[in-house]
């Protein structure tokens, strides 16, 4: 998957549009409250499942999304299945940046 940080678009690897993120509660995952799945998190505001991505693939992500479109999901910038990108809209180019790895974070 590709996450422009920027615009707040992740994007399948080749392209597609999975979701532009946006949530006005800005909560920690840690906070969030247990859900049945554990790739899932329950918002204790809003009441909405919260998917996290670093655990589904793209085509899960994709089928959820036409599913929902209001579907909520949590990007970690370090997760292994992300590459950050910043996409120039008007020339259609990507530029690709691996985020760095801290070796001593705790999750």
């Amino acid at each position: 998957m590709k996450f422009n940080p920027h615009t707040q678009r992740l994007f399948t690897d080749d392209g597609r549009l999975i979701k532009r993120l946006h949530c006005p509660f800005r909560l920690d995952w840690r906070k969030l409250g247990p859900a049945d799945d554990p790739a899932e998190r329950r918002c204790e505001i809003c009441q909405h499942a919260v998917t996290d991505t670093a655990l589904r693939t793209e085509e899960e992500l994709l089928v959820l999304m036409a599913g929902n479109r209001h579907a909520c999901l949590k990007v970690d910038l370090n997760q292994d299945n992300l590459t950050l990108t910043y996409r120039d809209e008007k020339q259609a180019t990507w530029t690709q940046k691996r985020p760095a790895r801290d070796q001593n974070r705790e999750d």
